[in-house]
């Protein structure tokens, strides 16, 4: 039991790992290359349904099976988990930067607690409370150096920050439930199918106007390939593992991740404040990798 809560915690890592490396790729194409944050979106939803779904027919799964017996669910996954997490972030990032929608979405960890302390009917434990704090204390270190300047943000950032925190929780909280019933790239595949199909309903994206050049491929092979194919796979995963609580609190490994890649690729330099805010995410990890 114990090995098994070890690897669950250890798929959460790399998941928020990967997701900090596409964050960057993220900023760099609406900021750079003049893509909107739908486009960006569309292409990534377009691609990863494409990919996950023939996957799952070559290893001959059911591929209707979960809309059949599920629909309602996978439904709810789609437009509360995925596309409630996934647009309000993008546009975060385009009203401000990456760590700044970073640091918003990452109060998730607070509201899933606070929504299962609630379908528990109990108070939080004392490591739970802790780890939360510690969370948003070395998120907020991070991505802004310690300085309150980076808060004070337009109010539609603040707006879709907060709602990204609410879709990544309740993301994480309804894709236990269907993986526990069909294949992990079953259900990211339809999941991303109807969040594409969303996004062009609702946003009609476009490629008038993008610069595509050699950077252009490698931000999408990082955004696509690493920070959702793979990265997803095992977040979601790791929630057959350990409860969904510690699987969205450890998640806030990402923006530690999105910090070092900045510091080996953009040559920004580690002050002792960010030290710090890596410390405290360092022992939120601990604690909650620790049985109860």
């Amino acid at each position: 039991m114990k090995k098994t809560h070890q690897y669950g915690v250890m798929l959460v890592l790399v998941g928020a790992t990967l997701w900090g490396s596409s964050s960057n790729s993220l900023e760099y194409l609406m900021t750079y290359q003049h893509f909107s944050w739908d486009t960006v979106l569309a292409i990534r939803m377009v691609v990863t349904a494409a990919v996950f779904l023939l996957i799952s027919g070559l290893r001959g799964e059911k591929l209707l099976e979960p809309v059949k017996k599920d629909f309602l669910r996978l439904l709810r996954f789609t437009v509360l988990g995925l596309y409630t997490m996934q647009v309000p972030f993008t546009i975060a990032i385009h009203y401000s930067n990456a760590a700044t929608g970073t640091v918003l979405q990452y109060l998730m960890p607070v509201i899933l607690l606070g929504y299962y302390l609630i379908l528990e009917r109990r108070r939080p434990r004392r490591r739970e409370a802790v780890a939360a704090f510690l969370a948003i204390v070395g998120t907020f270190l991070i991505a802004t150096k310690g300085e309150g300047a980076a808060l004070a943000i337009s109010r539609e950032a603040l707006f879709w920050g907060i709602l990204s925190a609410f879709g990544m929780a309740f993301y994480t909280a309804f894709a236990a439930d269907l993986l526990h019933r069909y294949p992990t790239f079953l259900i990211i595949g339809w999941g991303s199918l109807g969040n594409a199909l969303l996004l062009m309903a609702l946003n009609h994206p476009t490629l008038e106007g993008t610069l595509w050049t050699a950077g252009t491929l490698a931000a999408f092979g990082i955004i696509i390939v690493l920070g959702t194919l793979i990265a997803y796979t095992v977040y979601l995963e790791s929630t057959k593992y350990i409860p969904a609580s510690e699987t969205g609190a450890l998640a806030a490994f990402e923006p530690l991740s999105a910090y070092a890649v900045s510091i080996l690729f953009m040559g920004n330099r580690v002050g002792f404040v960010e030290m710090a805010g890596a410390l405290c995410i360092m022992v939120m990890v601990w604690m909650l990798s620790k049985k109860a």
